[in-house]
């Protein structure tokens, strides 16, 4: 399953990149956080570093997400995968890879285009990628909507 969501932001992508391994999200009250989709809290690199094969972390206010960098093209894209997470859904998948593609724009900006995909496991697969696939685009727009505050 591929969740995709693209964002238009008004910096360059050099401006942009940074955001994608150092960035830490401002609380905001939604329905969807309040119903159990966690909240993204931080993203960040541990070693201190980017680049293939290094990791990269994102905090939740529900666990943690570990994955490690198997694309670094700075400042056009960035693909990562998840190693291991504590988090409720780690039942329900057996891999997750994600993917975010910066483009100039003519006015001198960026759009981003994040892309997610989840490999199910487990029964009730449909009814799961529903529920995931309406959690991970809140979780998107929330980072997405950070980022775009953080940046101006």
């Amino acid at each position: 399953m591929d969740v995709i969501t693209g964002w238009n932001f008004s910096q360059p992508r050099e401006k942009m990149w940074p955001l994608l391994c150092n960035s830490r999200m401002e609380p905001v009250c939604s329905c969807l956080f309040g119903l159990g989709v966690p909240r993204p809290e931080e993203c960040r690199l541990p070693e201190g570093h980017g680049g293939e094969g290094s990791a990269r972390q994102c905090v939740s206010n529900q666990g943690t997400i570990e994955q490690r960098i198997l694309e670094w093209r700075e400042p056009q894209r960035l693909r990562f995968r998840m190693e291991e997470t504590d988090m409720f859904f780690r039942r329900w998948v057996s891999g997750i890879e994600d993917s975010f593609d910066l483009e100039s724009t003519a006015t001198g900006g960026t759009r981003i285009v994040r892309t997610t995909r989840l490999v199910l496991k487990g029964r009730c697969r449909a009814a799961k990628s529903v529920a995931l696939w309406i959690a991970l685009k809140r979780i998107h727009r929330f980072v997405f909507r950070n980022w775009q505050r953080t940046a101006a």
